[in-house]
């Protein structure tokens, strides 16, 4: 196979740019992924692809419950900052406020919309095994345009 075409070819898949939440401990933790789509209407889930050897990954698969949320275009700071966590606090991660849903997630102030899920089943396949979630709680602040692989400069995936 030609490395080249298959990193172009796949890379042509829209991917959006998402922050995911959860609670690790007694604290909140998060990531960024870009691998999140809707596989079912009835019942409504989604499938997010988390990365395998991240904390995220070690965090997710112990939670019940995570948030899903949707940064608008202009928030790529944002994005960026969750590729790693170095900061966390009682009420913010890497500087980026929240406040505690119901469902036990951490739930950013300035993202303009977001989702909670309840993990349904986990498929172990490859270097981000699959979360297949329910959607359980929905969230618009603002209807805005959400922030984008191809807004960005940067690449992943292929």
């Amino acid at each position: 196979m030609n490395l080249e075409n298959r990193k172009t070819i796949l890379r042509k898949i829209p991917n959006g740019l998402f922050i995911v939440t959860t609670k690790d401990g007694e604290l909140g933790t998060g990531a960024a992924i870009s691998f999140a789509t809707q596989t079912s209407i009835e019942p409504l889930h989604i499938t997010l692809a988390i990365c395998k050897n991240s904390n995220m990954y070690s965090v997710a698969v112990e939670s019940e419950h995570l948030a899903v949320h949707f940064p608008s275009i202009d928030q790529q700071d944002m994005v960026a900052s969750f590729f790693k966590i170095k900061e966390r606090e009682e009420k913010s991660i890497n500087g980026y406020g929240f406040e505690w849903s119901e469902l036990g997630n951490p739930i950013l102030d300035d993202v303009p919309m977001y989702l909670e899920v309840k993990i349904v089943e986990i498929v172990d396949k490859g270097d981000h095994p699959l979360f297949i979630c329910e959607v359980v709680n929905t969230v618009v602040r603002e209807d805005t345009e959400v922030l984008t692989i191809p807004n960005t400069n940067w690449h992943y995936g292929g």
